[in-house]
């Protein structure tokens, strides 16, 4: 039996957004008619309607919107490292997303705190990307 994973598996839609990843990148796609950023993927531009939707790199510059606090997380994956930081994040291109802050005391955070991508590799091979501060 191989082992599960909590990670997505990469689909032909979401490749561009794992290769970056891979590559240290945080790839988001982009209208291409109209220059709108889309988070999470999708296959028409909510701006403008239009299907000519590419990917683009992010400048992975944020900052912080929101943040909680996770003290118990049950997965068999989890290390025990706790608490987990989970947070909105205002992304630099005019997104918001959800993600997590890592090398930080959760008690030194506020919102308006400088943010910038960083990238968790698992040991599956698996690579999401994270936000430190700036």
């Amino acid at each position: 039996m191989t082992e599960q994973t909590w990670l997505p598996e990469p689909s032909e839609a979401s490749k561009p957004f794992f290769d970056g990843c891979s590559e240290g990148v945080l790839r988001i796609q982009k209208c291409q008619n109209c220059g709108t950023w889309a988070y999470p993927i999708t296959t028409a531009c909510s701006n403008c309607g239009s299907y000519d939707i590419g990917w683009d790199d992010a400048s992975g510059d944020a900052t912080l919107y929101a943040h909680g606090l996770l003290q118990r997380v049950y997965h068999p994956r989890h290390d025990g490292n706790l608490p987990v930081i989970i947070a909105q994040i205002d992304l630099a291109e005019g997104l918001r997303i959800f993600s997590n802050v890592v090398n930080v005391d959760p008690q030194e955070l506020k919102a308006g705190d400088a943010l910038k991508v960083t990238f968790e590799t698992f040991p599956d091979g698996g690579i999401i990307p994270v936000f430190e501060p700036a």
